[in-house]
């Protein structure tokens, strides 16, 4: 069974697609538009698909698939487009943005059940994990872990140690960690919501700026994840 969300403004429509992809054993979140999207994005769990209308209020269905691949925790979850648009131009945009498939309205039920089962069966079958000396983190259900402890993680603080996890011994900016993790389209930060993060993130992981095990500031430009340098050090030696 997979988590699937539904980005639909028509409420019939919503429906029918939330009862179809229900009647083939999922779960659904349904909203309406990019707002409640970019919502969910910082609030939920992440789901495993998407499945996405393109004339939507305010930001279309282009705009929020082009973000979403973009999002270095949402480019990994595949996007299925549902639209009343058929034109080739449509179908070839929505794909070169990076759309897994392209559903044109009506469509058949058992239609949309094949091509959401088809999708989910390209997803990796063993769930992702990511070790680093000892931290591990588990993408999918949003777990973190240290010295096999499980932490209480805020969704933020999550996504913040996943984007540090993702470009570990390299030093990710403060305006990376806005634009990956809040979706800011800046580099600056007046209210210091990225360190502020960072600071609660290093208590729950039992770390220290002035004595660093696991995240380390680097001056004027942002963060290192230092975990697992040590142990690689080591091992360097002994060989």
């Amino acid at each position: 069974m997979a988590h699937i969300w539904i980005v639909e403004d028509d409420p019939q429509i919503g429906m029918l697609i939330e009862m179809t992809v229900r009647k083939a054993g999922h779960e659904t979140t349904r909203m309406p538009d990019g707002m409640q999207l970019e919502k969910a994005i910082g609030r939920d769990r992440l789901p495993d698909l998407l499945l996405l209308d393109l004339m939507l209020r305010e930001k279309n269905g282009y705009v929020l698939l082009k973000e979403w691949k973009e999002r270095m925790t949402t480019r990994a979850i595949p996007v299925i487009i549902i639209s009343a648009r058929s034109a080739e131009h449509d179908k070839v945009r929505g794909l070169e943005l990076g759309a897994e498939d392209y559903i044109t309205k009506p469509f058949g039920v058992r239609e949309l059940q094949a091509r959401v089962a088809a999708a989910l069966r390209r997803l990796p079958r063993e769930p992702l994990r990511i070790e680093i000396g000892e931290i591990t983190l588990a993408p999918d259900t949003r777990d973190a872990y240290v010295c096999g402890r499980q932490i209480d993680l805020t969704a933020k603080e999550f996504d913040v140690l996943n984007v540090l996890a993702k470009n570990r011994m390299t030093t990710v900016t403060r305006g990376m960690l806005l634009r990956e993790v809040w979706g800011y389209e800046t580099d600056e930060d007046p209210s210091r919501i990225v360190d502020t993060h960072i600071k609660t993130l290093r208590v729950k992981l039992g770390d220290t700026a002035g004595m660093p095990r696991y995240i380390k500031t680097v001056r004027g430009t942002g963060y290192r994840l230092i975990a697992g340098e040590s142990e690689g050090a080591d091992a360097g030696e002994r060989r």
